[in-house]
């Protein structure tokens, strides 16, 4: 397909997709992007760009929260976000969007609360026990309050922004709710996580406008291209390929030989191919694809039954007949 910069199409061609502009979230999602083989293109300092080879596809830089809030009022097709601030700012109406893959396996972290380290408490039901009114700084309100709630906490939430790390040390707060990754930034102001605290587990995930869905086969389309290079890409990093040579009479004895190893089954069966030797003999090459996790038992199978000269090389992608996740889209539009 003919690559080009998509501000050559009118509007009303371009289907857009923001993801984030700054921080950790637009470093991986572009990471990502990149991975399941989408090469991204952006003018300097423009906060638009596009994807080599789609050229109606229109990527638009923004933040997480403008995104958001594109994809509802369908200003945008799709977009990538963190669960954590989606759900917050959908908490209240959330069948405008659909999210079509719901871990796309970064941008992990988790909304906790968090209190003094000097606090005995280790628990909500603790926190229940102090018999007062919490003051609790969060910048997700809603998901705040709701947790609150479903433990009968009495609590007054104070306005945050910024660091809030630092709110109960400055005394502007009791405690806080905020998102967690390597806990080191609580650690540094002196705070610690509730055992059971953990308010939302938040990835990043791919979104798209219901209604536009519904409506335009085109976008539908798209989705399903999307969504099929995301799950290859993320079944993928699970795997490796493992190439390796073997004396014997023929494909069907070395299968049975492989067969009588569990580790040697692959995902559907090895790849037996015969090799020409200059140096004569019954020789074939075997491709199998295996977990990555038991490959050192995958290597020690295959040299028990005589295979050498093993070759490992990363899987880029591993495709299904059609993504689970894209039946699941089509009956989640057809119910609402």
């Amino acid at each position: 397909m003919e690559n080009k910069n998509v501000s050559e199409k009118s509007d009303s061609q371009l289907i857009r997709m923001g993801i984030p502009s700054k921080g950790r979230m637009a470093s991986e999602t572009q990471e990502f992007l990149d991975s399941c083989g989408f090469k991204l293109r952006r003018n300097r300092q423009q906060y638009i760009g596009w994807l080599e080879g789609f050229p109606n596809i229109q990527i638009v830089f923004q933040r997480q929260k403008d995104i958001i809030n594109g994809v509802f009022n369908g200003n945008l097709e799709f977009g990538i976000v963190g669960f954590d601030i989606l759900t917050e700012l959908t908490l209240k109406d959330p069948n405008k969007i659909v999210i079509i893959h719901e871990n796309l396996e970064f941008g992990k972290c988790t909304l906790e609360v968090s209190i003094p380290e000097n606090w005995k408490e280790i628990s909500m039901k603790d926190l229940k026990q102090r018999k007062q009114i919490l003051r609790i700084a969060s910048k997700f309100p809603l998901l705040t309050k709701d947790f609150f709630g479903r433990h009968e906490l009495d609590f007054e939430l104070i306005k945050a922004e910024g660091t809030i790390e630092v709110a109960p040390t400055l005394g502007y707060s009791d405690i806080i709710v905020e998102l967690v990754s390597t806990g080191q930034t609580l650690k540094d102001n002196r705070l610690k996580m509730l055992q059971d605290g953990c308010v939302l587990q938040s990835q990043a995930c791919f979104i798209a406008n219901r209604k536009i869905l519904k409506q335009n086969q085109i976008v539908l389309d798209i989705s399903s291209t999307f969504l099929e290079y995301f799950e290859a890409t993320i079944r993928a990093k699970e795997y490796v390929s493992v190439f390796i040579n073997m004396r014997g009479k023929d494909p069907e004895n070395i299968a049975k030989k492989m067969f009588t190893k569990e580790s040697l089954k692959g995902l559907q069966g090895p790849t037996i191919s015969p090799v020409i030797s200059s140096e004569g003999g019954s020789w074939f090459a075997i491709h199998i694809i295996v977990e990555k996790r038991k490959l050192t038992e995958t290597i020690r199978a295959l040299r028990e039954i005589g295979g050498s000269g093993v070759v490992v090389s990363p899987t880029l992608f591993i495709f299904e007949e059609e993504p689970k996740r894209y039946k699941e889209l089509l009956k989640n539009l057809e119910d609402k």
